[in-house]
């Protein structure tokens, strides 16, 4: 029996965006051969860039507020035997330093999580393959996530599948090991 059927690559990556922005660079275009780790595309993020200026300043407050918390401590402790500071008092100063530097790590993992994100403003190839769609242009407004349409569709073009639709008719004489000749028109 003769029976039409597709080819399609073996490894196929949908790429969605991880952070919001703009394109600022295209790399690529339908038909790129690209390689595992290559560039893509480039997102402008502003609103990230801004998050990350913020969390850096408030790190730097959160070590500023940590260092006076831990002085007041030491000051604390040293004055205790004269009796110039109570036993309350101190212990509130010890857990204000420790609670300072709580503060200090929450505001250091914030930190840490949006330089993490702001290596997603790269789209780089998941694989070596062939872009076979590009669903963006320069200046576009990207959402992180994936919803809508990914940014690209890398193929793993190397090795493909051939998917056949077989009449239910066919079927019981199709088995493991059956012979099939494959025809490719424009080849």
């Amino acid at each position: 029996i003769d029976l039409p059927g597709r080819l399609e690559a073996y490894s196929q990556a949908q790429i969605f965006a991880r952070v919001s922005g703009y394109i600022k660079d295209l790399k690529v275009d339908i038909g790129t051969p690209v390689k595992a780790g290559q560039l893509l595309a480039e997102i402008d993020a502003p609103d990230l860039d801004q998050q990350i200026m913020q969390a850096e300043a408030d790190v730097t407050t959160a070590k500023a507020n940590l260092e006076l918390a831990r002085q007041t401590l030491d000051r604390g402790r040293s004055l205790i035997a004269s009796g110039a500071v109570s036993q309350q008092t101190l212990d509130q100063r010890a857990a204000d330093a420790a609670g300072r530097g709580g503060l200090l790590k929450s505001a250091q993992a914030n930190l840490d999580r949006l330089r993490v994100l702001e290596k997603y403003k790269r789209i780089t190839a998941p694989f070596d393959g062939l872009v076979t769609a590009r669903n963006t242009d320069l200046g576009a407004l990207i959402n992180a996530g994936a919803a809508g349409a990914p940014m690209f569709v890398v193929s793993d073009t190397s090795r493909l599948r051939v998917y056949v639709n077989v009449p239910q008719s066919y079927v019981p004489s199709v088995r493991v090991g059956t012979q099939a000749a494959l025809v490719v028109p424009e080849y």
